[in-house]
């Protein structure tokens, strides 16, 4: 059977991130340890430019991209890579790390998973040794992409445009 994956979509920019703190504080509020990440904006001249990622469980974090060239970053776009976020997000989601965790969830999963990067191993990885209530971020336009190329077959999809956390925390619960 596979692990139920509750899917936050939305464009970019519009709050996926937020919805899903609100959602992880929620269920923590009902004693419901969540693992995983979440990627913060950061921004300057109101432009997003960056990101930090931050381990749900110890609070953690990192910086995982920004706008500024850095040696041995890789480029996507506007934005370059740390090596380092890569490496602190596949130690996140490494199941021996998520033994505690009743949820996990991952902000957000893009176009470095479809193409086999970014944490697609540790994704992978997780889908088969763990069975747990997952929560994934990912842009609307990629989602029929990502339910395909994961095989998602056991899937909710919200979509923060019309859902609130809260009916997200009363469909997670259940499946704990």
């Amino acid at each position: 059977m596979q692990n139920m994956i509750f899917l936050i979509t939305g464009p970019q920019g519009h709050g996926k991130t937020t919805f899903l703190i609100e959602l992880v504080n929620l269920l923590k509020k009902k004693d419901i340890l969540t693992g995983g990440f979440v990627a913060h904006g950061f921004w300057k001249d109101n432009v997003r430019d960056g990101f930090e990622l931050e381990d749900l469980q110890t609070g953690e974090k990192i910086v995982l991209s920004q706008t500024v060239a850095m040696e041995g970053w890789e480029k996507f776009r506007r934005f370059y890579f740390n090596p380092g976020g890569f490496a602190f997000g596949e130690k996140i989601l490494s199941p021996k790390n998520l033994v505690d965790a009743d949820v996990i969830a991952i902000d957000e999963i893009g176009p470095f998973e479809l193409q086999g990067r970014g944490w697609r191993k540790a994704i992978d990885k997780l889908i088969k040794e763990i069975n747990k209530p997952m929560v994934w971020v990912c842009r609307k336009s990629i989602l029929e992409e990502l339910v395909k190329e994961f095989k998602l077959r056991s899937y909710h999809v919200f979509d923060i445009q019309k859902e609130v956390p809260e009916k997200v925390a009363r469909m997670v619960l259940p499946k704990l």
